[in-house]
């Protein structure tokens, strides 16, 4: 019984120690003097996605500067976070049940009581803080933790690398995106991700797809309800803000500066027509994926 569990753990040893590194979306982008990465994140992952593929650290390692979707201090700032999570709330005496129709409502009663919540949880969140509320819970039960995410995990190397950080945009402006969405939009998305929740297959599918640094696979999941569902949800939270970032991202190509830059944003954000890889692409800059 001794040596049989012992030649388990050791082909269990074997099997992780051999596994294939993840080898995400990741982007060499150049011009004829310079040249920066843009890598793809997950936001919450798993211990054994860890360590990335050596072109990812490589990539990492090469930055003089990192930039990421909002500044790490910005993030840090608990009290910032916290006042920025009441644009959630909804103010006065006004309830989340009298923001939705009856079957909305009665989706999420059914939610909670097959998840043993207390529906006060929810009772004055907006719509669109409840379905990201349910979205983050739902992923850290299948598995994937926010603190393993890959933005968290290139926040953590820069600062013990000393390395400079930034942001593309302002927490604020990224509270905005969702805050900015019109009552119907705000249930279909909560709609949406009752639905989306309910089977975890489609989470583990773009998790593979995202290790296995397949744009095209990620690409057709992430869309694929969105986009039909939620348009201008989708052009708010996708396509604006990736016009926004573009001049800047333009600009780190044209600074004179040691070591390269590395851009960590989400990956839907890199993918597409209206993605920055296509966008710098249009702009004549150079773009490779590094596989």
């Amino acid at each position: 019984m001794g040596r049989r569990l012992s030649l388990l753990l050791l082909l269990l040893y074997w099997a992780q120690a051999s596994a294939k590194p993840p080898t995400p979306l990741l982007w060499e982008v150049s011009d004829e003097d310079n040249s920066i990465y843009l890598l793809g994140s997950f936001h919450m992952l798993k211990a054994e996605d860890y360590p990335l593929a050596d072109p990812v650290n490589k990539a990492f390692d090469e930055a003089g500067k990192v930039y990421f979707e909002v500044s790490p201090d910005e993030l840090n700032d608990v009290a910032r976070v916290q006042s920025l999570m009441k644009t959630g709330m909804i103010a006065g005496d006004g309830t989340l049940e009298q923001s939705l129709h009856p079957e909305t409502w009665q989706r999420l009663q059914s939610y909670c009581e097959a998840n043993g919540l207390p529906l006060d949880t929810f009772r004055t969140m907006k719509p669109w803080l409840a379905a990201l509320t349910i979205a983050s819970l739902e992923t850290v039960k299948a598995g994937y933790l926010p603190d393993l995410g890959l933005d968290r995990h290139y926040m953590e190397m820069a600062a013990i690398a000393h390395k400079e950080t930034a942001g593309l945009e302002s927490l604020s402006q990224q509270f905005s995106v969702f805050d900015r969405m019109e009552a119907k939009e705000q249930e279909l998305f909560l709609n949406q991700t009752l639905k989306d929740m309910r089977d975890p297959r489609q989470l583990h599918e773009l998790h593979r797809h995202w290790r296995n640094g397949d744009a095209d696979g990620l690409l057709q999941l992430l869309r694929q309800d969105t986009v039909n569902e939620i348009p201008e949800f989708y052009r708010r939270l996708n396509s604006e803000r990736n016009r926004a970032w573009l001049p800047q991202i333009a600009a780190f190509l044209k600074e004179n500066r040691e070591g390269s830059a590395l851009v960590v944003v989400g990956s839907l954000h890199l993918l597409g027509a209206e993605g920055l890889i296509e966008l710098l692409r249009r702009q004549g800059f150079r773009t490779v994926q590094v596989q």
